[in-house]
């Protein structure tokens, strides 16, 4: 796989293989950004997944620590129904965070997000056994 980068801040990167049409996202949330800032950063993600329309997304969130607080998450899984009108992605990796709470804020959003099924979702704690999940056929 040839990943090229597409997008970065300070919070996020977005790596794109146009062959596989793998999106792979490194976040990168301190505790204490602001609330404001986390939305941005989630309508910037949500507006580079629709333009490269991926099948699969590889989505690492090791260094996620915002705690995404309930009514942020509500905000999201608005946000992410739409996004799935225009894409129509099969699988989901995530490479999950050793911070607890940071953890249980994505699973949430994970549970709330495929709960139409429309996509498989499995979580890894490597991006090489991810990736070998997302490239399966089937």
């Amino acid at each position: 796989m040839k990943f090229k980068e597409v997008q970065k801040s300070d919070y996020i990167s977005n790596f794109w293989d146009e062959e596989s049409r793998v999106l792979k996202t490194i976040w990168n949330t301190p505790i204490d950004m602001s609330e404001e800032v986390y939305r941005e950063v989630i309508l910037s993600q949500i507006a580079l997944t629709i333009k490269y329309a991926p099948n699969n997304i590889l989505v690492n969130t090791e260094n996620a620590h915002y705690h995404i607080l309930p009514e942020t998450q509500k905000w999201i899984n608005e946000k992410f129904e739409l996004m799935m009108t225009q894409v129509k992605i099969e699988k989901m990796a995530w490479i999950v965070s050793e911070d607890f709470f940071a953890q249980i804020s994505f699973d949430q959003f994970i549970d709330d997000a495929n709960h139409n099924e429309s996509f498989l979702i499995q979580h890894y704690t490597s991006d090489k056994d991810a990736l070998e999940w997302l490239l399966q056929k089937g």
